[in-house]
This record gives C-alpha cells, sequence and structure tokens, in this order.
C-alpha cells in the first residue's frame, strides 16, 4: 500500500478499512505520516520521533485519534498535486552537432571531457561557437 492510500485510510473512521493495512505498510511509512502529522500536531510528533518507539503502534494512535475528528484528509496533508507542463525545448539544440565536436576535439587537439567542461561552465558561448564552426564547416562541403 502506497503512503497516501494509508493517509486516506487514518481518516477514515471505519475500523475495517483501517485493519486492510498491514503492518509492514504502517512501519514502511511511519516517517512520512509523522512527518506529515508534525504540520499540524509538532509537540506530539516530535515525542513519536524516539527510536526505541514502534512505528505501526504510533501510525495506529494517529488513526485512533484522527479518524474520530475528521472524515476526510484535511486541507494541509496534500493529497493531490497539480501536474506541471512540459518545457518547451529550445530549438537551438536541436542540431546534430557530434560531427562538428569531433573535427573540433581532433582540429585543437583537446579531449571530450574538455569539450563537455566548456559546454556546462559556458553554455551560450559554446553554443554560439560551435553553431558558427558547423556553419563554416558547412560551407566549405558545399564548394
Amino acid at each position: 500500500m502506497e503512503l497516501f492510500d494509508i493517509i486516506k485510510k487514518v481518516f477514515d473512521p471505519s475500523e475495517k478499512s483501517w485493519r486492510e493495512v498491514s503492518k509492514y505498510d504502517k512501519t514502511r511509512n511511519f516517517f512520512m505520516i509523522n512527518r506529515m502529522m508534525a504540520i499540524k500536531f509538532p509537540v506530539q510528533s516530535n515525542l513519536f520521533n524516539n527510536t526505541k518507539v514502534s512505528p505501526n503502534t504510533v501510525v495506529d494512535w494517529w488513526w485512533d485519534n484522527l479518524s474520530q475528528k475528521m472524515n476526510k484528509p484535511p486541507y494541509w496533508i496534500f493529497t493531490k498535486t497539480k501536474k506541471s507542463e512540459k518545457k518547451e525545448e529550445k530549438t537551438k539544440n536541436k542540431i546534430d552537432y557530434s560531427e562538428t565536436e569531433d573535427f573540433i576535439c581532433q582540429r585543437f587537439e583537446i579531449s571530450k571531457r574538455e569539450l563537455s567542461d566548456l559546454k556546462n561552465f559556458y553554455p551560450d558561448k559554446y553554443q554560439e561557437w560551435v553553431s558558427e564552426i558547423h556553419k563554416q564547416i558547412n560551407l566549405i562541403l558545399k564548394r
């Protein structure tokens, strides 16, 4: 069972649904459940951060106390997130410069690693430089 499935059951008052959650799932998700509860109940959550406490009994305690007061996960438990939109890729990077990069390595006697360092540290200047060399190579090949 996943974390948010257990979180939903913590706020479900029916004991039948709580019995579906295994001790293994409670133990595995104890840290995150305790962390989420610390948003609203920091004192209680801090007391449960002892290494000698049994994780599954702590999760049972959260269910026992919170299921009586709340019927659904409250606003401070984030069970739904907004999906991010994919960013548009830059059109500059769509040109394949692998042959040009091989030419640069051979001509200037540098390694691929040095070339990748240039790409990482100076991406804009690198892009201009490689595209300019690429254009020059294409002009020479067209003749």
